[in-house]
């Protein structure tokens, strides 16, 4: 393989990984506080209005969250 090409593959790469980072945090603080909207007893018909996700995404966050709090912590 050629220097180019491997330079181009390690810098994709890495912006790849990057990018995938700051997405799964984007998403962990979304969830956190969809749940902290329901937590407070907002409607769920309005933070799906607001967030432009389905229903049925805001329960699965839920029931992820609730099996996630119910596990033993990691060691």
């Amino acid at each position: 393989m050629d220097k180019d090409r491997q330079q181009r593959l390690r810098r994709l790469a890495a912006a790849y990984k990057r990018r995938t980072e700051a997405a799964e945090a984007a998403h962990d603080e979304l969830v956190a506080e969809v749940l902290a909207a329901l937590d407070d007893g907002e409607q769920q018909v309005d933070i799906v209005k607001e967030i432009g996700f389905t229903r049925e995404w805001v329960r699965r966050k839920v029931v992820d969250a609730r099996k996630k709090a119910q596990s033993p912590a990691d060691s």
